[in-house]
């Protein structure tokens, strides 16, 4: 009897030490995948920080530099921690390899084992590569919050979920630079970069679609995405009024069609009788007053550009009519697309940059809202209400601080386009 239990306690002794190697071997293959994971998310940061620097024009080593930095930031420091990340312009592998247009960031990491050096492995290595390549295929981001400083400069609230076919980048150095309070959940597969901090109140969540929680990356200060485009002059554009102009039910413009041109003083367009007004393709250059739809307004229109400005910045005599925001009200029934191709290719909202005002500018539509364009308001802030966006090919919005408050879709197919997104940038590849 003795025997067999010398021979059960040598069994359960081996049964148990076969046991806790297994479970040591799984808790370090955990924890390098975690790392794993970690260390690609700061390529993909740094990939993306070093593109940048390329899409300005910036030197190799400003390029490097700036990948090393924000490879940093995500906590892979090269020369820290047995860490090593290369950034390669152009990069030396892939579908990329020789393009001068591209930029690789690769991070290599010797970590230490703890179960695992019992058999003889003391360390693991990992590697995370990213590849950034510039173009406008939008495929990188189309939500830039670009205030510098501001708490909250991208909210979303309330009890609402967002999906993002898009990456999102916040400017913000704030501790609370993005801020998902409520119940709401933000989803979005592509990239999320936050220069500041991110607050996730109540029951806030930021997922992938595949409903695992997503860390933002660190990054550096993005650039304007929309710098380059040109903003539309009075040139050539005929004067439709000089104070304040309203289209309803009782002031009908002729043939149900609205022309672009000059409002000095803004425009407005009320109730319609069910009827549609169409905006007829061109650029409404709004100097002053703003612009507004109104509820019950049912408006259409292709090939849209809507400046707005001051009357003073507008340079036409007798117009000093003081900037105003816009405001798409709830019951609105809108319909409007961008330019497809041309220099304003993309724009549907453009807020003059020389204009920087705290003055909120609003959509609040419904469901009958489609607007297929940029929202470019580099310099005030947007309310948008969502319930608006799904049925959009695609919407880009490059604003001063945005807060969202109600449920939306911003899509992100710009095959309607000549040139692709109107979004310069330097989109990460998945190779």
């Amino acid at each position: 009897m003795a025997t067999e239990r010398g021979y059960v306690f040598v069994a359960t002794t081996v049964f148990a030490t076969v046991l806790l190697a297994f479970l040591g071997l799984a808790t370090d293959v955990g924890y390098l995948q975690w790392q794993k994971t970690r260390a690609q998310t700061a390529a993909d940061a740094a990939a993306a920080g070093a593109g940048l620097q390329l899409l300005q024009g910036a030197t190799d080593a400003s390029i490097v530099s700036e990948g090393r930095n924000d490879a940093g930031l995500n906590g892979f420091a090269n020369g820290a921690s047995n860490t090593t990340v290369t950034v390669n312009h152009p990069p030396l592998q892939g579908s990329q390899a020789g393009n001068k247009n591209a930029v690789e960031v690769i991070i290599q990491r010797t970590l230490s084992t703890y179960f695992m050096s019992v058999i003889g492995s003391p360390s693991a290595s990992l590697t995370a590569r990213a590849v950034t390549v510039l173009g406008n295929s939008g495929a990188s981001g189309c939500v830039d919050a670009m205030n510098p400083s501001a708490s909250k400069a991208f909210q979303v609230t309330g009890s609402v979920t967002v999906d993002f076919y898009c990456g999102i980048q916040v400017a913000s150095a704030s501790a609370s630079a993005m801020f998902v309070g409520g119940t709401s959940i933000v989803y979005d597969n592509k990239s999320v970069g936050v220069v500041g901090g991110v607050t996730l109140a109540g029951k806030g969540e930021i997922l992938n679609y595949f409903g695992q929680p997503v860390v933002p990356q660190k990054i550096g200060a993005p650039i304007d995405p929309l710098s380059y485009v040109t903003p539309p002059t009075t040139a050539g554009l005929t004067v439709r009024s000089m104070s304040s102009v309203t289209y309803d039910q009782s002031n009908v413009p002729p043939g149900h069609t609205i022309q672009p041109g000059i409002y000095c003083g803004g425009l407005r367009v009320g109730n319609t009788g069910a009827a549609t007004f169409t905006m007829a393709p061109g650029v409404y250059y709004i100097a002053g007053g703003g612009f507004t739809f109104n509820s019950q307004a049912v408006i259409a229109g292709t090939g849209v550009t809507i400046f707005n400005t001051s009357g003073a910045n507008s340079g036409v005599p007798g117009c000093n009519s003081a900037f105003a925001p816009f405001n798409i009200n709830g019951q609105a029934a809108v319909t409007l697309n961008a330019p497809t191709s041309g220099p304003l290719e993309g724009m549907l909202f453009f807020q003059d940059r020389r204009i920087n005002s705290s003055s909120t500018n609003s959509i609040n539509g419904g469901s009958n809202t489609v607007l297929n364009g940029a929202i470019y308001l580099l310099h005030s802030p947007l309310q948008f209400a969502g319930n608006n966006s799904a049925g959009s090919q695609y919407l880009i919005m490059v604003t001063d601080t945005l807060t969202i408050t109600g449920n939306a879709t911003i899509n992100a197919d710009y095959s309607s386009l000549q040139d692709g997104s109107p979004i310069l940038n330097a989109a990460v590849l998945a190779e």
